[in-house]
């Protein structure tokens, strides 16, 4: 092996990283997330105030309670059998979805930017 065989392997390497640079951080921090049962909206949440909010269906009687805090949002207590939604934790990026499939409960993350809230690409992440 020669020198310059050494300096080449090495410079590939370090050229291999470099896409990173354009995918890490991609993902914008959501502003606002809406609450969204059987696809109608019911709430907008913006990520900035600290708040919690309860949502209670009369009809069934399925509950979800929903905290925002330090820009990220979860639901913290809900009375499903399952509760995949409460160990999913909180969420903050652009993109992201909470789903309640037994109370057809979804929180999605938002961008203020409305032209990015169309993009057809969105995150789903579990």
């Amino acid at each position: 092996m020669k020198p310059l065989d050494f300096i080449l392997i090495i410079s590939l390497m370090i050229a291999s990283f470099f896409p990173l640079l354009f995918f890490v951080n991609r993902h914008t921090t959501g502003q606002v997330a809406q609450l969204r049962v059987n696809n109608k909206l019911i709430k907008e949440f913006k990520l900035s105030e600290d708040q919690v909010f309860t949502y209670v269906d009369k009809l069934d009687g399925d509950r979800n309670k929903i905290a925002v805090r330090d820009g990220q949002i979860a639901i913290v207590d809900a009375n499903c059998a399952d509760q995949i939604c409460v160990r999913k934790g909180f969420i903050g990026k652009a993109g992201q979805t909470i789903v309640c499939l037994p109370h057809r409960l979804v929180i999605e993350i938002m961008t203020t930017n409305k032209e990015q809230n169309k993009d057809k690409d969105r995150i789903v992440d579990y």
